[in-house]
C-alpha cells in the first residue's frame, strides 16, 4: 500500500528544501508519492523529479512565528484555494521545523496525520510545548540528531531521528580537469539572508589577504582557484577585490551532480544545519563563519557536531577567516571513518511516517472483510 507526503519549503536559504528532498527520496523508493509546497520556485526540487506547487506567502503565513523576508502582504484566499486543491483526505502532511497556515488548516478539516520535523531553534526550547499551543493536530514530533529518544510530553509523541544529510545525484567536480591546488570554495548557503553580501566580502578579502602573506612570506605565487557559490537566492553584489591569487568564479547554483566539498581542498562557509552535516560527512577542512538568524543558531548546531568537523569556527572578520585558512591549509584533510558512524536519517524518518499509515490501512482491511 502506498501513499502520499506533502510538504511546504520555504527559506532565503536552502535548508528546508533540501532536507524534505532526502526525505521524500527517502519516501520515494518506499512507493510513496511526494507533493512539495513552496514560497518561490525551486530549481533544487525541479533537479530531482520532484513536483512543486509555488504558493503566496506573507510574515502571517506560518503558525506561532512570522515568515521573514517574503515581501509585502497578499491574498491568502488564493493560497487558500491553491492548498485546498493540492491536498487530499488520506495525504501525510510532514511540516519541516516550520509550518505552514493553510496547509496545516486544511490537514485539520480532512483528517490527514501531520508530523513535524524539529531541529534545535531558540524560540522552541520545548517543541512538545510548542505544538501543544500552536499546533495541537499535530500528533508527532521527529527530533533531528536525537536518535535515541522517544517519549511522550503534553500528549504529543517525540521521536528521536539520526541526522538528515542533503542527497546528491553525482559526485561531479565543480573543478575543471587538472585545477591544481588550493582549490577554495566560497559558499553562502542559498544566499538569501542578509548576512550574505558581508559574508562574501570578508571571505573573499581573506584569501586576498592569506595570498599577499604567503607572497609576502617568500613562497612565491599563491595560485589557488576560487569557486564561490552565492546561492540561488542571493540578490546582492559580489565584489572581487583586486590581488586575488589566481581564477575567481561566480556562480549562483550548481546542480546535485556536483559534489563542491568533497573535490574541495577548503571551504568558507556559513553554519546552517545542513550545511554542517554536509561538512561532517565530506571531511573537508572549513572555516565556518555562523551566520545571524532570526530563530536558528548556528553555534549551537556547530558545537554539537564539532567532533565529527574538520572546521574552526571564526568571526566575521577577514583577518581571523585568513588565520584560520592558514592553519587548515597545513593541516590538510581530515580522513573519513570506514563507515558512516549512524543511520540515514532521511530513511529512518521516512519509515517513521510510512509504517504507521500503512498498519491502519491494513486494520481497515481487516475490519471491512
Amino acid at each position: 500500500m502506498s501513499g502520499r507526503v506533502v510538504s511546504f519549503a520555504w527559506g532565503r536559504g536552502l535548508g528546508h528544501v533540501s532536507r524534505l528532498i532526502a526525505v521524500h527520496t527517502a519516501l520515494r523508493a518506499l512507493g510513496w508519492e511526494s507533493l512539495l509546497l513552496t514560497d518561490r520556485e525551486q530549481r533544487l526540487t525541479e533537479d530531482h523529479g520532484f513536483a512543486q506547487v509555488v504558493i503566496p506567502t506573507d510574515a502571517t503565513s506560518l503558525v506561532g512565528e512570522p515568515l521573514y523576508g517574503t515581501g509585502p502582504s497578499v491574498d491568502h484566499r488564493l493560497a487558500r484555494a491553491l492548498v485546498d486543491q493540492a491536498l487530499a483526505a488520506g495525504d501525510v502532511v510532514l511540516h519541516d521545523v516550520t509550518v505552514q497556515r493553510e496547509l496545516y488548516d486544511r490537514a485539520v478539516r480532512l483528517g490527514c496525520r501531520q508530523v513535524l520535523v524539529h531541529r534545535f531553534q531558540r524560540n522552541r526550547p520545548d517543541p512538545a510545548a510548542w505544538v501543544a499551543r500552536h499546533t495541537p493536530a499535530i500528533g508527532q514530533v521527529c527530533l533531528l540528531g536525537e536518535p535515541d529518544r522517544e517519549e511522550t510530553a503534553h500528549g504529543v509523541r517525540l521521536t528521536g531521528i539520526p541526522h538528515v544529510v542533503r542527497q546528491l545525484l553525482g559526485t561531479r567536480s565543480p573543478w575543471p580537469p587538472g585545477t591544481g591546488e588550493p582549490r577554495i570554495a566560497v559558499v553562502a548557503g542559498g544566499g538569501g539572508h542578509a548576512d550574505a553580501p558581508a559574508f562574501l566580502d570578508a571571505a573573499l578579502d581573506a584569501v586576498r589577504s592569506y595570498g599577499a602573506r604567503a607572497a609576502g612570506a617568500g613562497h612565491g605565487p599563491w595560485p589557488a582557484d576560487l569557486l564561490v557559490l552565492t546561492g540561488p537566492n542571493f540578490r546582492g553584489r559580489v565584489t572581487v577585490p583586486p590581488g586575488l591569487p589566481g581564477p575567481v568564479r561566480v556562480t549562483p547554483y550548481l546542480g546535485p551532480d556536483y559534489d563542491v566539498y568533497r573535490h574541495a581542498t577548503v571551504a568558507i562557509t556559513h553554519g546552517g544545519y545542513n550545511t554542517v552535516q554536509e561538512l561532517a560527512r565530506s571531511g573537508v577542512p572549513a572555516v565556518v563563519v555562523p551566520g545571524v538568524r532570526d530563530f536558528d543558531d548556528q553555534r549551537v548546531h556547530l558545537r554539537a557536531a564539532a567532533a565529527r568537523l574538520n572546521a574552526t569556527v571564526v568571526e566575521p572578520d577577514p583577518d581571523a577567516i585568513a588565520q584560520a585558512l592558514h592553519l587548515l591549509l597545513r593541516s590538510g584533510r581530515r580522513p573519513l571513518p570506514a563507515a558512516p558512524p549512524e543511520p540515514d536519517g532521511a530513511a529512518v524518518l521516512a519509515r517513521a511516517l510510512v509504517l504507521p499509515q500503512e498498519a491502519g490501512h491494513r486494520r481497515s482491511r481487516s475490519e471491512g472483510a
